[in-house]
């Protein structure tokens, strides 16, 4: 299965990592940004993003996946968050996954340095080490995604909160759901897509929706290819969408781009 593919390869990829910077020392970075920010009062937008009126969006920074390969032959970031900016993108999510989707972490960091819109960084967490790079890359919030954490979801929280980012926990199912209600999870994002066998279905949201605490956050992911997916999504009751490849594919759409604007607009 893809998913124990990009698990075990992100296993390799954080050993050799820790061998360049040791995790204790990646963790007092981490841990001197916290300080920063309770110093200066700094507070983490990356709730209030997704909290406002209207349906929020998170806009994927996404060159490639493992089903579609190649998104966007000429990735140029800078283009991409001009083109975020322009639809007005609350929350930018940005894949640092190397293997299976083409990230890096140098496209989190280079937009932390032009932009200050909440950023999620979007990866395949199985270490805390990954938590404390996020923290010293300025991402506000990190995936988890219950799948791959399992019983494990819990302690990554924590580890989360301890850090000042947000994590958005990712479920596909009403055992994963219910493990993140178990953990009082605050974002559960709901994931269209089953990352065992790629199958993609909207209805995932439907089903699952009507089980969360109206006081979550819900985000739909996965799936989403049309302005008229968007108004399904809302009517579901989804607090927020997370879209990667409709916003890829359109960047040079003007006709598209419209209609984007006036969906948003009737709130």
């Amino acid at each position: 299965m893809i998913l124990d593919d990009i698990v075990e390869m992100k296993k390799i990829r954080v050993a050799e990592r820790k061998k360049e910077i040791p995790i204790k020392e990646l963790e007092k970075q981490a841990l001197s940004k916290v300080n920063d920010e309770k110093e200066s009062n700094v507070t983490n937008p990356f709730l209030t993003a997704l909290k406002k009126e209207g349906l929020s969006v998170i806009g994927e920074f996404k060159k490639a996946s493992p089903s579609k390969g190649v998104i966007v032959e000429e990735f140029n970031i800078k283009e991409i968050l001009n083109y975020y900016t322009y639809l007005g993108i609350d929350v930018f999510s940005i894949l640092t996954e190397e293997d299976f989707f083409l990230g890096c972490d140098e496209y989190l960091k280079e937009i932390r340095k032009i932009s200050y819109i909440p950023i999620l960084r979007k990866d395949f967490i199985i270490d805390f080490y990954q938590i404390y790079e996020a923290k010293v890359l300025g991402a506000n919030g990190i995936l988890l995604i219950a799948s791959v954490l399992g019983e494990n979801l819990g302690k990554f929280y924590k580890e989360a909160k301890r850090f000042n980012l947000e994590p958005l926990v990712e479920v596909h199912n009403k055992e994963e759901l219910d493990l993140a209600l178990k953990y009082d999870c605050e974002i559960i994002g709901i994931n269209n897509r089953d990352l065992k066998t790629f199958h993609v279905s909207l209805d995932t949201t439907k089903e699952l929706i009507q089980y969360i605490p109206k006081e979550k956050i819900i985000i739909a992911e996965s799936g989403i290819m049309s302005i008229e997916d968007l108004d399904m999504i809302k009517k579901y009751g989804a607090d927020g969408v997370l879209i990667g490849e409709l916003f890829m594919r359109n960047i040079d759409n003007s006709e598209f781009k419209t209609k984007y604007k006036e969906f948003r607009s009737n709130k």
